[in-house]
């Protein structure tokens, strides 16, 4: 709905031949586990979308709270949750995350509290994939992209999908349930074509602002 790269391969959900750090991602999940756990229920847990007005929350997820630790919010580093989680900080330094200047990456730990659904929705560009670890994984849980695959995560293993499909989710158990999720690019993108997305994103935003100050009426 935002920008569509054409020529893509049409993959809802990756081969795990695409993603070439997975196993390195996987090998740091017990250690990223636990530092997870350290700060779970810390100050630095918030909604997901706290910047959306409470009364409108409804209208993206019922039941339980949906939840996030930051590591990158619309491209802006959490530095103090980095350093609280230093494996997970190096690990994600390793990682194709979408830099994007003012607009990407965002990573968390992503925290869906018992009986939360997350309401069927899409992402808005197909040059970014959404790459999930699962670290606590309750049954009863899963990533549903509609008509096409219902995932379950698994405890230490990782997947990614193109999120412009669209998908909901659930838990539907009793106990939180907790994946490492991040934006990388599509893995079928040339390094040439992430700078010039990149570039081409960061602009837009720029030529949006701009607008923006000039279209406001003068106080």
């Amino acid at each position: 709905s935002f920008l569509y790269f054409p020529d893509l391969p049409v993959m809802p959900v990756f081969d795990r031949s695409a993603l070439p750090f997975a196993d390195m991602y996987e090998a740091a999940a017990d250690a990223i586990r636990g530092e997870m756990r350290a700060v779970l229920d810390g100050d630095g847990v918030q909604a997901f979308h706290d910047h959306v007005p409470e009364e409108r929350r409804g209208a993206l997820t019922q039941g339980g709270s949906w939840d996030a630790y930051f590591f990158f919010r619309n491209g802006q580093r959490e530095d103090a949750h980095h350093a609280a989680c230093p494996v997970t900080s190096a690990t994600l330094a390793q990682v194709p995350l979408d830099h994007v200047r003012d607009h990407g990456p965002e990573v968390c730990f992503s925290i869906m509290r018992p009986g939360a659904h997350i309401l069927p929705h899409r992402g808005v560009t197909n040059t970014r994939s959404v790459l999930h670890l699962g670290l606590d994984i309750p049954a009863g849980c899963a990533l549903d992209v509609i008509g096409i695959e219902t995932l379950t995560w698994q405890p230490g293993k990782c997947f990614a999908f193109d999120d412009t499909y669209q998908h909901q989710a659930w838990n539907r158990s009793d106990t939180t349930r907790v994946v490492l999720l991040g934006d990388i690019w599509n893995p079928y993108l040339t390094e040439a074509e992430r700078d010039a997305v990149a570039t081409l994103v960061a602009s837009i935003g720029d030529f949006n602002r701009d607008v923006g100050v000039r279209a406001a009426p003068p106080t």
